[in-house]
Order: structure tokens, then C-alpha cells, then sequence
């Protein structure tokens, strides 16, 4: 316990000394633009890749990835339904960010640090099915629901954007190398291993620099709708697979962790493309991972 303690409060050093730079004027918030090109494309690449170095595909783990994509897509109808008749900016708020989680940004880093190569995996499954939704679909369902169709933007075009991202080649290549039995040289994952430890340190950076505390007491219902909403769902699927699963203890807790991952950064990019309200999105986003830098330590400690 002592230990888990002590890593958290490491992750909660760094997010705090990029804040910190950020207001001193070291740092921009445009650094986070950079530092999320470098995770998205390098460091999160890598780390994926040496989690699998050990891994043994096993066809029922497959259910990790069916939750993570049924999830997005249950929690935008609800996003769609609870938002009937409300404007337009409540209604893309609603919508962008119900169903978004921000795993392998922010969860990631925790499970792998606490819990080896196969919860990293575990994780990864469950954001194998959430990348289709957080990548293209949220934007794609949200813009259909508030402007109706446009030319040019389909949703199987928009959704096949993902396999434009490495992390998510990363996952497809190595489970589909995993099912039929080849292993990659040994150098290719030891070079992945001298990169994927800077993956927790630039992500934990990154959200220092995004991070804003911003309140608006005009905003504060819907804020507690929607994380009202993810928390209780979050809650509905770690006890279905920590407690209702036969996978082992440490994909159970993997699971079940990964569920209250916060809000995804692509949300507020999505907001923005689609004339949201900024402030809003800005004020549902910091709660958001406010609330997962206390839940996730806690179960990391108590499951």
C-alpha cells in the first residue's frame, strides 16, 4: 500500500510542477499539442508493444475490447436522449462527453506502472473497442444529431480514421501477430522498452499543462449530470468484471480501473470544431480528472 501511495503521489508531483510551469510562464498550453503528438505516435506506441511481449492471446480477453466499444456507444444515446430539446451547445457537450474516455493518456500510465505486462494489455483491449468511438464516432453521431448530414463526412469514412493511428495499428498488429502465433524479435521490443518508461512522465506533463481550474456556477448542473452519469456506469462495469469475470486478479483489477478513466482530450478538440461551449467543456474536462486522480489510487489500493 505504502508503495502504490508513493507512486500516485509521484504521478500527482508531475502533473503539478507542468501546471505549476505553466503558470510561470515556461511552459504554454500549446506544449501540450506537442507533448500529445510525441505520446501519440512514440511513447504510447512503445509501450503497447512491450506489453505484448509476453502475452498469450486468449479469445475470451476479447470481451475487454467488446465492453469498451458497446460502452461509448450506450453512453452517447444517453448523451443523445437526456439532451432532446435542449440548444445546440448543451446538446454536443452532452454527446462529445458521456462517451469519451481518456485511456491511454491518463489510465495507461497507472496500469502499467502498477500492474505489469498483462493488466497493460487488459487496458489496451478495453481501449481497442473505445478508439473507434473517441477517434472519429463521437464527432461523426454528435455532428448528424445537431447539424444533420454534410457532404463529404460519412461514418464509415470518419470511423476508419482510426487505423491512421499508430497506437491503434499498434494494437490490431500485435493482437493479430498474437492469434496467429508469431513473436517479433527480441531487439524490436527491447528498443520499444527504452522508450515506453518516458510514456507516464510526458502524459502526467501533459495534463499539468492542460489542467485549468475553472468554475462557472451557471454550468455546474450539467457538469454533475455528466460526471454523475460516467460515474455510475464506470462503477456498473468494473463490478461486472471484477466481480462477475473468471479472468485472473490482475485483469479483473485492470478492468475495473480502466472503466473511470476521465474524459478524452479529443472532446474538447471535437467541442471546438463543432463551436461548443469552450468554457464548459473546459470545466467538465478538469473535474473529470480530478475525480480520477482520487478514484483510480483508491481501487489501485483497496481491490
Amino acid at each position: 500500500m505504502v508503495e502504490v501511495i508513493l507512486r500516485a503521489s509521484f504521478f500527482f508531483l508531475m502533473i503539478a510542477l507542468a501546471y505549476a510551469l505553466k503558470k510561470v510562464g515556461v511552459l504554454k498550453r500549446s506544449d501540450a499539442e506537442t507533448l500529445g503528438r510525441i505520446i501519440m505516435n512514440i511513447t504510447l506506441p512503445a509501450a503497447i508493444l512491450v506489453s505484448f511481449r509476453t502475452y498469450e492471446f486468449n479469445a475470451s480477453m476479447l470481451l475487454l475490447t467488446f465492453v469498451g466499444l458497446i460502452s461509448p456507444i450506450i453512453m452517447i444515446s444517453i448523451g443523445y436522449l437526456i439532451s432532446r430539446g435542449k440548444n445546440r451547445e448543451q446538446r454536443i457537450f452532452y454527446m462529445l462527453n458521456l462517451p469519451a474516455y481518456n485511456i491511454g493518456n491518463f489510465t495507461l500510465p497507472f496500469v502499467s506502472g502498477f500492474l505489469g505486462a498483462i493488466g497493460t494489455v487488459s487496458t489496451c483491449l478495453f481501449d481497442m473497442g473505445n478508439a473507434f468511438m473517441c477517434v472519429g464516432g463521437n464527432l461523426v453521431f454528435t455532428e448528424l444529431a445537431v447539424d444533420g448530414r454534410k457532404e463529404g463526412r460519412s461514418i464509415p469514412r470518419s470511423l476508419l480514421t482510426v487505423f491512421t493511428k499508430p497506437s491503434f495499428t499498434i494494437y490490431v498488429t500485435m493482437m493479430v501477430l498474437s492469434i496467429i502465433g508469431i513473436k517479433l524479435p527480441d531487439f524490436v521490443f527491447d528498443f520499444a522498452a527504452s522508450i515506453s518508461p518516458a510514456n507516464g512522465i510526458i502524459a502526467m506533463f501533459m495534463i499539468g499543462i492542460m489542467f485549468e481550474f475553472t468554475f462557472s456556477k451557471e454550468n455546474l448542473k450539467e457538469v454533475l449530470i455528466v460526471n454523475g452519469l460516467r460515474l455510475a456506469i464506470a462503477c456498473a462495469i468494473a463490478y461486472f468484471f471484477y466481480c462477475m469475470t473468471d479472468f485472473s486478479y490482475d485483469i479483473r483489477k485492470a478492468a475495473a480501473i480502466t472503466a473511470f478513466a476521465p474524459i478524452s482530450s479529443a472532446a474538447g478538440a471535437f467541442c471546438q470544431e463543432l463551436n461548443g461551449n469552450q468554457e464548459l467543456e473546459g470545466f467538465v474536462s478538469t473535474t473529470s480528472i480530478i475525480l480520477s486522480l482520487i478514484i483510480i489510487p483508491v481501487l489501485l489500493m483497496v481491490l
